[in-house]
């Protein structure tokens, strides 16, 4: 359960484990946190050049559009990202499934956190289960980008596969239109943390990240700026 601490600020604590929500511009909250004090990093970006695969109704069905601002994460945040990450923590950015359209804006966005001086470990593979829409073979997964900062630290759970199924909650039941299942998201943490150690989401949406840190006993920062996203998904279970 989420408690309103401050304006802006709510909190939730799980036995030893506590998880705080900001609500704010991620450019602007990440200037916030102090250098190498983050273990991990897990986050699903707002991409506005998905816009254009929603417009021609390929991938996701119109009653389902995105009601968020978009926006690419830039070298701006790209820097102050890999600032507060410790050294070899892992980050994993989700990405969409790769066609003819997306793979540029993807292969850009390898580039340019590279450029911020993430190296590219691998892509992980998230599969959803369900169907999707597409026309090139309906669309059943997500990529997973697992970057690091500077040469990855040794997995903390060396059970957790690159491709690792886990069904969607239902549209109706989602506390944000591009949730993520709580059971995919605490297997990257349990892959990318220790028990205590803190983990980094800045496109939190949902608040399911800080939910999986939580059932695993991990901290956590989220990170949302849209006020009627956080108030929705503080205040449903």
């Amino acid at each position: 359960a989420f408690q309103r601490v401050a304006k802006g600020v709510y909190v939730a604590i799980d036995r030893e484990a506590a998880c705080v929500v900001v609500e704010q511009d991620a450019w602007d909250a990440v200037k916030e946190i102090p250098s190498r004090s983050v273990d991990a990093l897990v986050t699903d970006p707002p991409y506005p050049w998905l816009e254009k695969i929603l417009a021609i109704h390929t991938t996701t069905r119109r009653r389902m559009r995105w009601q968020f601002e978009k926006r690419d994460v830039d070298r701006e945040l790209g820097l102050e990202l890999f600032r507060v990450l410790r050294d070899g923590a892992h980050a994993f950015f989700f990405v969409p499934a790769e066609t003819a359209v997306t793979r540029p804006h993807i292969e850009r966005f390898i580039s340019l956190l590279e450029g911020c001086g993430f190296v590219f470990n691998k892509r992980f593979i998230w599969d959803r289960v369900r169907l999707g829409m597409g026309y090139n073979g309906r669309c059943r997964y997500e990529g997973i980008l697992f970057m690091s900062r500077g040469p990855r630290r040794k997995p903390c759970d060396l059970s957790v596969p690159d491709l690792i199924s886990e069904k969607p909650r239902m549209p109706r039941a989602r506390r944000h239109s591009c949730e993520k299942p709580s059971g995919l998201l605490a297997r990257l943490i349990r892959f990318a943390t220790r028990a205590g150690e803190t983990v980094l989401d800045c496109f939190a949406g949902s608040l399911s990240t800080g939910r999986a840190a939580l059932e695993n006993g991990r901290n956590a920062i989220l990170i949302e700026k849209d006020a009627t996203i956080l108030a929705r998904a503080v205040a449903t279970p």
